[in-house]
């Protein structure tokens, strides 16, 4: 409130009109203190698409909308090599930004981003969204809670249509994807195993295989440790095996199972308590308390959202996964500091 008026809502440009575009825009059309401001793409009938119902202006250029908008904040949801000039821009501009992953393809770039941000006092935050989905926080709270005692191990496993035409063509196209499975696919694993595993990832020995043809790989397997010695694997697959993806925290005397498509369990003394039942209609409202979070830090209140030196480790993790198969050995990470959020 300010002079005891109501406070404007925060009106925010979306770059990308992809699938994960239109999760940002339907989150801020069903927030109560964001709106949808503007929506660009470079296929101006796709945004047009994803604008029309709520009356927003179209552009094909960032810049242009930056100028001619009336933003307080961007999401940007480009191919993943366009994250760094887009964010450098609208930090130039003086917009807060909230970037998907992952945060960029290189671990300088991150750095730059960062920077620019600090620099124009502006927000900088990385759209990890898991850390809003209801099912994922009541597992933190029971590893939290310390009544099982500490994380030892944390297994991740996913798999994912990875043929040609399975999604947009610039997924296949390294200098725009900056990779394939890892960089894309695996980023949302390897945030849950630090997530979960209460730290980040300092060491990384790893195997990815690609098909003949394509500029990515497909299918990897790696094992990492954590910082505080949690030990973690992380497998994602993309042939032929049907929808998975699950995340299991084995602690002192209990293990938990989160599932996507069997809910989140709890596994001790041979038994298996179901804790939380599967539910695909919360995607939504992590998308949509993923914005207000960014929103209320962005406007100096209290508000949870993943900053830009947890983004970057979740990206410098990615690359040591490819690093590792590279070389054939054990990668070993810097010891940048960096707070769970």
């Amino acid at each position: 409130m300010s002079g005891g008026r109501p406070e404007l809502p925060f009106r925010v440009g979306v770059i990308g009109a992809g699938i994960v575009g239109t999760e940002h825009v339907r989150a801020l059309a069903e927030s109560t203190d964001c709106e949808p401001a503007a929506v660009c793409d470079i296929d101006r009938a796709a945004a047009a698409r994803l604008a029309a119902p709520f009356g927003v202006p179209v552009h094909t250029d960032h810049r242009e909308m930056f100028a001619r908008s009336g933003l307080d904040a961007v999401v940007v949801t480009s191919p993943h090599a366009l994250h760094a000039p887009m964010v450098l821009d609208a930090a130039e501009a003086g917009l807060h930004v909230l970037v998907e992953k992952p945060m960029a393809t290189t671990a300088e770039d991150c750095t730059r981003m960062i920077e620019a941000c600090r620099r124009a006092g502006t927000l900088l935050a990385v759209a990890h969204v898991i850390h809003f989905d209801p099912m994922v926080r009541e597992a933190r709270r029971l590893i939290d809670s310390g009544e099982y005692g500490a994380p030892l191990l944390v297994t991740h496993q996913r798999s994912s249509h990875y043929d040609p035409g399975s999604r947009p063509a610039w997924f296949f196209d390294r200098a725009l994807a900056g990779g394939g499975i890892v960089l894309n696919v695996g980023t949302h694993g390897l945030d849950r195993i630090q997530l979960f595993g209460g730290a980040p990832v300092r060491r990384v020995s790893a195997i990815v295989r690609g098909r003949p043809g394509m500029e990515v790989e497909t299918d990897a397997l790696a094992l990492l440790e954590l910082a505080n010695g949690v030990g973690a694997n992380l497998t994602l697959t993309s042939r032929g095996a049907p929808y998975l993806d699950e995340t299991e925290v084995v602690m002192e005397t209990a293990t938990l199972r989160l599932s996507r498509t069997n809910g989140l369990a709890l596994l001790r003394d041979g038994k298996t308590v179901d804790v939380c039942s599967p539910d695909l209609s919360q995607t939504l409202s992590a998308f949509r308390a993923q914005l207000e979070g960014f929103a209320a830090a962005a406007r100096g209140r209290p508000g949870q959202y993943c900053d830009g030196p947890y983004g970057r480790s979740v990206v410098s993790a990615a690359l040591a996964v490819y690093d590792s198969a590279r070389l054939g050995g054990p990668v070993e990470m810097s010891d940048e500091q960096v707070v769970l959020p």
